[in-house]
């Protein structure tokens, strides 16, 4: 209530407020608030924000970062008392720790175990370490201050547009205490569908008031009763994105995927499981493929078994495909999956059989099927061990892992000598760690116990005894 009074938050009555949630703590409402309906404003004079675009050289994260802590750390210099107060209340809601994967031990990354989330939580680790000895050597900031300016800049931080255009990346007072609540992929994929140009669906915006003057305005996304807790969406991100930058994972998390192939270009690649097509033919497939509006879509598999995993599969229909039943395959969206998938045209003359369809189904399912066994098998570790290592930490920590230190931050912090309990904390980090690798294979094994349920056997499936 201080920190919404202090930052002249709108409406003046507020309509939500911070609580215990299952999540730790969030943003509740008060009242009915109907999907659309603005649940806050701040003027912008009120909020953290840096121009991305400047064309200073240095990214729009880190100079925001440095904005943050010389705000912070100067509040007992200023010479304004209530712009002193406001910014000592910011802090006190702000935690000493988000727990990002980024900020983790190289070891404990390394327990993540999925190659390309351990290689993107090691380059912001990097990143992140060599913009902190920049800003020890050339504006005497703490090291660890720094570091955890960044970790509250990737976790809470907004992006939007003013009205010349220009992008902005924000820290704002109140706002930026709402929880993270993941769409559907099908609900995901029809709001793209459905978004104008320069549209970005996004529960914030920028807007002027009768004076002409900015504010950033949050909007519930849903509809909402008293008592209940209020969810924005951070974006389309999967658990490791969500890890390195946020300190949690959403379990479930339906936005979540396991690539089979990084690219369109490593699928065509893969020739261990086709009869190689003519030239010609093997032309007109890359052609499609690379061609079509969904060639950076992740060729994965997804929560939710072998339905969920359409456009990867729809792909391999076109590989899989003689080149005059190419012309029967086209490029749709699939409401239901939320995403563009090669489907047949089954309404047009020569199109192949059903019978001819469900065999070129069954070989790229056997495929797929192949391919995630294979990956399954890079895991260091097993599920079954997994849950024993689990088990025997004995630690709680809830579904997610919360935020910690609030009402810690404080000048005197920032430029303190900062001394953590790192042994405790990798106990946590490893956690979370291995919640992650957790959730990947289950995933993976969801789609495998379905493929054996529809018919295939191991044999078929060269699977051994890895599965």
């Amino acid at each position: 209530e201080q920190l919404y009074a202090a930052v002249d938050a709108k409406p003046k009555v507020p309509v939500l407020e911070l609580r215990r949630t299952s999540k730790g703590r969030g943003m509740v409402a008060l009242e009915d608030i109907e999907a659309g309906q603005v649940m806050v404003r701040v003027p912008m004079r009120h909020v953290i924000h840096v121009i991305e675009d400047e064309g200073t050289g240095a990214d729009g994260d880190v100079r925001l970062a440095k904005k943050l802590f010389w705000t912070l750390s100067a509040e007992a210099e200023s010479e304004n008392e209530t712009s002193s107060q406001r910014w000592e209340l910011y802090a006190r809601m702000l935690p000493t720790r988000t727990g990002c994967a980024a900020l983790w031990d190289e070891e404990t990354i390394e327990e993540m175990q999925f190659l390309p989330a351990v290689e993107s939580a090691l380059r912001l680790k990097d990143r992140f370490q060599l913009e902190a000895d920049r800003a020890v050597q050339e504006h005497a900031i703490p090291c660890h201050a720094m570091m955890w300016a960044l970790s509250i800049v990737h976790s809470r931080s907004f992006a939007v547009c003013n009205e010349r255009g220009k992008r902005i990346r924000a820290l704002v007072p109140v706002a930026d205490l709402f929880n993270h609540k993941s769409d559907e992929p099908a609900a995901a994929g029809a709001l793209d569908m459905q978004l104008g140009e320069g549209e970005t669906g996004e529960a914030w915006h920028l807007v002027m008031d009768a004076h002409s003057k900015p504010w950033f305005q949050m909007s519930a996304l849903e509809a909402c009763i008293p008592g209940e807790e209020i969810f924005i969406n951070y974006g389309h991100e999967t658990s490791a994105e969500l890890l390195t930058s946020y300190g949690f994972i959403p379990d479930p998390n339906p936005s979540e995927y396991v690539p089979l192939y990084q690219n369109m270009h490593e699928l065509l690649e893969d020739d261990q499981f086709l009869e190689t097509p003519s030239f010609p033919t093997m032309q007109r497939m890359r052609e499609m493929l690379i061609s079509s509006r969904s060639v950076d879509a992740p060729l994965a598999i997804r929560p939710g078994g072998v339905r969920s995993a359409g456009h990867l599969l729809g792909c391999l229909r076109v590989l899989y495909a003689q080149d005059h039943e190419l012309g029967f395959l086209h490029e749709k969206f699939n409401v239901s999956l939320g995403e563009l998938v090669f489907e047949w045209e089954e309404s047009l003359d020569g199109c192949p059989k059903e019978s001819r369809r469900k065999e070129i189904e069954r070989l790229a399912i056997r495929q797929c099927s192949i391919r995630a066994i294979e990956l399954l098998a890079e895991f260091p570790t097993t599920h079954e061990e997994d849950v024993e290592i689990l088990d025997g930490l004995k630690l709680d920590l809830g579904k997610e892992q919360p935020e910690e230190g609030f009402g810690q931050v404080t000048r005197e912090w920032l430029h303190s000598e900062f001394l953590d309990d790192i042994e405790s904390r990798k106990v946590v980090d490893f956690v979370m760690a291995l919640r992650y690798r957790l959730q990947l294979k289950s995933i993976i094994e969801q789609f495998l116990e379905e493929v054996l349920k529809m018919g295939f056997d191991e044999e078929e499936l060269c699977m051994g005894e890895t599965f």
